[in-house]
């Protein structure tokens, strides 16, 4: 006798249903995506103990008409296509028709559907995938699910669920992510008896606004872009707003969210120096293309996509985002008027910056005889070394392109790897020329300020010289999970000086900032700390780097920006004092050194 058999149909539908239903909000984005199928343009949705208690998701779309209902539970029954043609070109979010019939296999489930006021309404009850009850209730249009006990009848896919909070959270950025990609629907979310979203039909926008946070306003960028039958619109983050993970990256397809392999690397390929090597921007990208171009069903939950041609879409992807940056950064004085000045000042600083931006001398020329930019000396003097005490044996003034810097040598007990004698100014916007005892050097002015900055906050937070009260707090809207997952920190953060309030809703109040953060740059600095901490668990010392490297990173010179010679100086001196002058917090390089038996080997004098 064989050892092949056929499974029974009640084994079948487990085994499909555990390629669909992971977990709660497996079952969620499925009812989700039938729902907009149908139409809807509301859609209302509550859990109850992370959604194991009960799942009840309610719509006002077309409803399924009585013919329908019950086909509608039975395995590979779909309205949404008819043959492989169909399958070829098909633009709804569900068409396997495995849904309903996965989530009644392994949950108790309830259906309410009509599509007709007028019209008795129809409810089923099923258990097991099978049906208990029918009867007749009253009319509406639109269809209620609730489905109760998920995996009550398999117990070891139910033991390997995580904790009611992790998957709570899976259910909140499920909906998130639904409703950012279906902004003309209005969404409701009420997790054990607390509303969590609320969310009107609106523009693009506003719906990313109203779901990831009022943060995110003023530092989205309009990209759009057509070529070839493939369209693109959406937004990404300037290069001052940004996250330490991939988390803000989203992409969808046709309106289909989607996981996209290389999506991190060519956004990061994009913004290349703009942004710390360990950044994240964040983006919301929309791409219409012909389905006969993309195929959709090679994954279970359809989260992955193929593309006919992944070459030319990658093409198009890097192209389309690099072209916006390319648009808005780097802005020269803009830039530097918005790193650099105060808002009240703001007018007066532009015309003083630009007459020194005209008039400011070539590289490799001295200050001998060249009239010193000290506008531009008294803005970035301020932002750059504030809180740190003149050296007695030089006078900054007399520093200039070069000009001697041995002086610099003020703290002769100190053991330095690198001494500057002299600078030649700038090359390419970015590397200064310097000239040490040992050699030529090559310094990266962002880098090479990073490391400054982040050794000089790292020695306060190690010194206890933390925090001031604000007078007016800090305003800052997130998501109610990415609050309450900050607010249950507020004594780790408090040891690095930040003081928290909790005003419901998703909402937090900066009450105290350590004292050596940038003014202006206050809220980017304390979300970025606070985007580089979440979800990780770190010790005292840890927090002590990472907001070291927040600091550093929000107040760095960055490429591009125009300084004086004696500023360059003052550069180099302070580098020189550095514990680690060679790189940069992250692991950059800040300096490269040619030595006088280098060149004369490259030239054949050796």
């Amino acid at each position: 006798m064989g050892i092949i058999h056929e499974l029974d149909v009640n084994l079948i539908n487990k085994i499909a249903a555990g390629e669909v239903i992971e977990s709660a909000h497996s079952v969620i984005k499925e009812l989700l995506e039938n729902s907009i199928d149908a139409l809807s343009t509301q859609i209302d949705i509550q859990t109850q103990s992370a959604g194991l208690g009960e799942i009840l998701v309610s719509d006002n779309g077309s409803g399924i008409s009585e013919d329908d209902l019950e086909l509608s539970l039975r395995r590979h029954a779909t309205s949404k296509i008819k043959n492989l043609d169909d399958l070829e070109t098909v633009y709804t979010y569900g068409f396997r028709g495995e849904a309903l019939s996965s989530i009644a296999s392994v949950s108790k489930l309830k259906m309410t559907t009509g599509t007709r006021v007028d019209a008795p309404a129809i409810q089923i009850s099923c258990e097991k995938g099978e049906i208990l009850e029918r009867k007749n209730t009253t009319g509406f249009k639109g269809t209620k699910i609730s489905v109760e006990d998920l995996f009550y009848n398999t117990p070891v896919r139910r033991k390997f669920l995580k904790s009611e909070k992790a998957e709570d959270k899976k259910i909140k950025d499920r909906i998130a992510i639904t409703a950012v990609a279906n902004p003309k629907i209005g969404f409701r979310y009420v997790q054990n008896q607390k509303e969590i979203f609320n969310l009107k039909p609106s523009s693009t926008r506003e719906r990313i606004v109203s779901v990831f946070g009022d943060n995110l306003e003023n530092h989205l960028l309009e990209v759009k872009s057509e070529k070839k039958g493939l369209k693109a619109y959406g937004f990404i983050s300037d290069p001052e707003f940004y996250k330490s993970n991939r988390s803000g990256q989203f992409l969808f397809v046709n309106g289909r969210p989607i996981e996209m392999k290389y999506s991190s690397y060519l956004l990061k390929k994009a913004y290349d120096e703009l942004i710390p090597t360990q950044a994240h921007p964040w983006c919301f990208l929309f791409f219409e293309i012909d389905p006969r171009h993309i195929d959709v069903n090679v994954h279970p939950t359809k989260k992955e996509i193929r593309f006919l041609d992944e070459e030319g879409f990658n093409s198009f992807f890097l192209e389309m985002v690099h072209a916006e940056l390319n648009s808005k950064t780097p802005v020269g004085i803009l830039e530097m008027r918005k790193r650099f000045f105060n808002e009240g000042k703001r007018a007066d600083a532009i015309a003083r910056a630009n007459s020194v931006l005209n008039a400011s001398p070539g590289f490799f020329s001295s200050s001998s005889n060249t009239q010193e930019p000290k506008p531009v000396q008294e803005i970035l003097h301020n932002d750059l070394y504030k809180d740190v005490p003149e050296q007695s044996s030089f006078s900054v003034e007399n520093i200039g392109a070069g000009a001697s810097l041995h002086q610099l040598t003020a703290k002769p007990e100190m053991k330095r790897e690198f001494i500057p004698k002299k600078h030649f100014g700038i090359i390419f916007e970015t590397f200064i020329l310097a000239e040490a005892e040992d050699g030529i050097y090559i310094i990266d002015q962002h880098t090479a300020h990073e490391r400054i900055r982040y050794e000089e906050v790292l020695n306060k937070l190690k010194n206890k010289n933390l925090s001031q009260q604000l007078l007016t707090p800090i305003r800052i809207d997130l998501s109610v999970g990415e609050a309450e997952e900050i607010l249950e920190r507020k004594a780790e953060y408090a040891k690095v000086g930040i003081t928290l309030d909790d005003l419901g809703g998703g909402t937090i109040l900066v009450r105290e900032i350590p004292v050596f953060l940038d003014p202006g740059k206050e809220r980017e600095t304390i979300l970025d700390f606070l985007n580089r901490t979440k979800g990780t668990k770190v010790l005292e010392k840890e927090l002590y780097d990472l907001m070291a490297k927040c600091v550093a990173c929000r107040s760095a010179i960055k490429k591009g920006d125009h300084m004086s010679d004696h500023i360059l100086g003052e550069i180099l001196n302070r580098l020189s004092y550095c514990e680690n002058p060679s790189r940069c917090p992250h692991g950059r390089p800040t300096l490269i050194k040619l030595t006088r038996d280098d060149l004369e080997k490259m030239f054949h004098r050796k």
